[in-house]
């Protein structure tokens, strides 16, 4: 398997845990700021709408800026966005976090599919998981797991 392509698919994996790894915790998250888990839920709610508005536009936006440089941008502002989730003080700042993470996936996404489809073979079950991998949080009954 080619490694870029794997490297690809791990950023995606990354990208789409993401939500269910928070999802996870949310009574902790809660229990720590203070809030109703139904509140706490936001911080999901954020990371998804911010990832779904902005993919479209920066992948216009960015269309010529190297996509190496900016997957690994992308996959900075995802991390340090999560780390500041992870500290954030205040419930407020953990929310911007979220959106801020939902900024690298909605940065990282697009420009790893679209490199991903140049390789056409080897591209297809990425593309692929990557399509699909929404569903089950949409549907989350009657779709297959990603």
């Amino acid at each position: 398997m080619d490694k870029r392509l794997l490297v690809l698919a791990l950023g995606m994996f990354a990208l789409g845990t993401d939500t269910f790894v928070v999802a996870g915790v949310l009574p902790k998250i809660a229990h720590g700021f203070g809030v109703d888990i139904g509140v706490a839920g936001q911080l999901t709610t954020l990371y998804a709408i911010a990832y779904a508005l902005l993919a479209p536009t920066v992948a216009t936006l960015a269309a010529n800026v190297p996509r190496k440089r900016l997957m690994l941008s992308a996959l900075a502002v995802f991390v340090l966005s999560n780390l500041a989730t992870a500290l954030a003080p205040t419930f407020a700042i953990a929310l911007v976090s979220r959106v801020f993470a939902g900024l690298g996936a909605a940065m990282y996404a697009p420009t790893a599919t679209g490199t991903a489809r140049r390789n056409r073979v080897r591209g297809r079950a990425m593309i692929g998981a990557c399509l699909r991998a929404p569903f089950p949080r949409a549907f989350p009954s009657s779709s297959p797991r990603c």
